[in-house]
């Protein structure tokens, strides 16, 4: 009868510190952009620089530390303001492409932009980047 009890008695403790821990939970930091595919378009190569912009957000009920930026080739940049972001803020990506540092290469670019976080699910994020480079009509 006794161990009875103290089995009820356990059982019910580890329901309700389960009911607590499920009250208590915040869900982590959730980095989200607004597109993961940008397209550029048609880029005259004697133009110079195109760039774009990309929204970075946190979904999350942390905070989201942003750790680093980077791309798949030095004719592409990406620059933001790297202070974590708050829940629910969010921030501007800016990517450039240089079709100027190769200079040799037209048609069809493929890159990417990577974004290094805190979230614990997604600790990556990859924006594809694609545009044509033409040659300059006369």
């Amino acid at each position: 009868m006794r161990a009875t009890k103290w089995m009820l008695g356990a059982g019910l403790l580890a329901v309700l510190l389960g009911i607590g821990w499920r009250l208590s939970y915040t869900s982590p930091a959730h980095i989200a952009v607004s597109t993961a595919f940008l397209d550029l378009g048609e880029i005259v190569q004697e133009e110079g620089v195109v760039s774009a912009s990309v929204d970075v957000f946190n979904d999350g009920e942390q905070t989201l530390e942003l750790y680093r930026i980077s791309t798949s080739c030095g004719c592409t940049t990406a620059t933001m303001n790297m202070e974590p972001l708050n829940p629910g803020e969010q921030r501007t990506l800016t990517i450039t492409f240089d079709p100027m540092v190769h200079s040799d290469q037209f048609g069809l670019i493929e890159r990417a932009v990577y974004i290094q976080s805190s979230d614990p699910h997604q600790p990556e994020v990859v924006i594809d980047v694609v545009g044509t480079v033409k040659e300059y009509d006369l």
